[in-house]
């Protein structure tokens, strides 16, 4: 143990507290996303909540192994030397393996806790964050448990182990011998089944991708854009290959001794460099496909308002449109017909429960905007694929969003159950099945209700319009287009897309950590190769020259690569929307991130290789 904090705390502690910086941050995030999503599951009045944290859960547990596996590859390759003239002078592979093992261990026990207990009080703090994108009632209070620090432990732990474990064996399966020769250079080629890996991962990513093509909506997008991530993974897998295919292209191109040496390097030490650049990759290819589909998903929802508002006028007050507010405005002069839109909260059972596991029953209930249709509902159009809307005037109906029911064996004509609000669970049979979900929701109903409607929808008489708006204005309520709604509604998510945005953000801010953690950590471990370049006649201005070009050919095949990742899948998210496969691109969001990679490139390499060049 004491071996292992001076290892630590004195002899390697520059490259400990990057690490330990990135192990703190991965705990943070994972404490409160599991604050969020163990309090989703304890109250019944927020819903909405353990839908948000379970699926930013994944994405973030994804991105946590990923990186933090990567940190502490990278910080151990760098002392592969260290781990080689050990076993030369007698250490045993086990002996070996055991120190790596506890100095994680260690590393872990210092950090993670203190991180997990930072975020479990950090997470109550951001509440009024949650309560603007209607996740959690006004007055929602989060109490801090021991859950989220258990859960945090259970994912860094066995995440880090693993790290040790492949940097271990690494070090210790060649002989003494030849560990010391491998330590001072990179292995040019890769093994057969990492070969393999990286092409059935690729395979995977791009199969991913097509899934909006034969699941057109929102779960088949879902599913799409995760491809961009696998695409990354297998990036990850054929790194040092790709570097070195990169390198030896632009070889061809170089001019001047800097830029040879530089590409020289990338492609002799492809290992190192690929740890680099692909953790800058993921970054370019999760933020452009979380903001491209939010786009898309935006663009969508509007098409299929307009698409399926068949009215001429859209009715809205304050606190709603009563029910003699209504029946005063279908009788006014010029006015044909109305329909009123009423939208609760709810939550929707599609299939049976497991017979198994009882205990899992309550997961299996989807928070979901039940909406509830007047009996003319003929101003309103969901696109219906089977059934008819008619059906709802039957007692015990639901008509459900193909989004809703995807993936699962449920349709037309089966029965789920229904509840709304804290009320009892009810039966209810599919009558209908639509494809505006993101318009209409995932649940249409007969409103059978005589409280104040949301939306009153009116269809005016040829001619009419004009009349009919200026009476409805003088009666003092609100009176839009189609087109004005359309474009208030869609304001009234950007408190979602805000709690969508800072999620984001704050994962690529902990990516773009890991990234400059590397990036330090690799350009601190080549001071005996600036050393010797400089022994051997280079200057310090040729130094920070090489050191520039190697900067900037890591930042475009980061740039490249998270691009090529995340191609496919933007199209398939277009496509499944919107219909429209360039509907997910969005450009100043794409110049974005990628300039941000080549910030955290330039950040992470050049003030350390300046510091090494002026230090000789």
């Amino acid at each position: 143990m004491r071996a292992a904090l001076r290892s630590l705390l004195v002899v390697n502690r520059a490259a400990v507290v990057g690490a330990g910086v990135v192990v703190a941050l991965a705990a943070v995030l994972l404490a409160v996303t599991g604050a969020w999503l163990e309090a989703g599951i304890r109250h019944p009045d927020a819903p909405f909540l353990s839908t948000v944290a379970g699926s930013f859960a994944g994405t973030l547990l994804l991105i946590t192994v990923f990186m933090v596996a990567s940190v502490f590859t990278g910080v151990l390759r760098e002392r592969r030397r260290e781990f080689a003239l050990l076993r030369a002078i007698g250490a045993t592979a086990g002996q070996i393996r055991g120190t790596v093992r506890t100095e994680v261990l260690v590393l872990l026990a210092l950090v993670a806790p203190l991180g997990a207990v930072v975020g479990t009080f950090v997470a109550p703090l951001v509440t009024p964050l949650l309560a603007s994108s209607d996740l959690v009632p006004a007055g929602f209070t989060l109490a801090p448990t021991v859950v989220p620090l258990v859960g945090t432990l259970v994912v860094l732990v066995p995440t880090g182990l693993l790290a040790a474990a492949m940097a271990a064996r690494a070090a210790t399966h060649p002989s003494p011998t030849d560990a010391v020769r491998a330590s001072t250079t990179d292995v040019p080629t890769l093994s057969r089944g990492r070969r393999i890996a990286a092409g059935v991962t690729a395979l995977i990513g791009l199969a991913t991708a097509t899934t909006p093509f034969f699941t057109p909506g929102l779960v088949g997008s879902a599913t799409g854009a995760t491809s961009a991530i696998v695409l990354v993974v297998a990036a990850a897998l054929a790194g040092p290959l790709l570097v070195q295919w990169g390198a030896r292209r632009a070889l061809r191109g170089a001019s001047g001794p800097a830029a040879t040496l530089a590409l020289l390097n990338a492609r002799g030490a492809s290992r190192r460099l690929s740890a680099a650049v692909v953790p800058l990759a993921l970054l370019v290819a999760l933020g452009t496909v979380q903001t491209g589909t939010d786009a898309a998903v935006q663009r969508a929802t509007g098409d299929q308002l307009r698409a399926g508002l068949q009215a001429d006028l859209v009715v809205t007050g304050a606190d709603g449109v009563t029910a003699a507010e209504a029946d005063r405005i279908a009788a006014m002069p010029g006015v044909r017909a109305t329909t009123t839109m009423r939208d609760t909260a709810g939550s929707v059972q599609i299939e049976q429960a497991d017979e198994d596991l009882p205990a899992l029953g309550d997961l299996e209930w989807e928070p979901t905007l039940i909406r509830a249709l007047s009996g003319d509902d003929g101003r309103v159009d969901p696109a219906v694929r089977a059934g008819s809307l008619d059906a709802l005037d039957e007692p015990g109906t639901v008509a459900v969003s193909t989004d809703v029911i995807a993936l699962t064996p449920t349709g037309l004509g089966d029965t789920i159950r229904m509840r709304t609000g804290d009320g009892p669970a009810a039966p209810a049979r599919v009558v209908a099945v639509y494809d505006r979900g993101l318009a209409f929701g995932d649940v249409l109903v007969r409103d059978r209700t005589s409280g104040p409607a949301g939306t009153l929808l009116v269809d005016t008489a040829a001619g009419d319009r004009a009349a009919v708006r200026e009476a409805l204005l003088a009666t003092g309520v609100g009176v839009t287009s189609v087109d004005g709604y359309v474009t208030t509604a869609l304001r009234s998510g950007d408190g979602d897309r805000r709690l969508s945005l800072v999620l984001v953000v704050t994962l690529l801010a902990f990516v773009a950590a890991a990234a400059g953690n590397t990036l330090l950590t690799t350009t601190r471990g080549r001071r005996g190769e600036f050393g010797l370049l400089q022994r051997t006649g280079a200057t310090r201005v040729q130094l920070l020259r090489m050191a520039g070009v190697e900067t900037a050919y890591t930042a475009v095949a980061a740039v490249v690569i998270g691009t090529l990742a995340v191609l496919p899948a933007l199209v398939g998210v277009g496509f499944g929307l919107a219909g429209a496969p360039a509907a997910g691109f969005d450009l100043a969001s794409w110049a974005g991130f990628s300039l941000a990679a080549v910030v955290v490139a330039v950040v992470g390499v050049l003030p350390v290789a300046g510091r090494i060049a002026r230090g000789r």
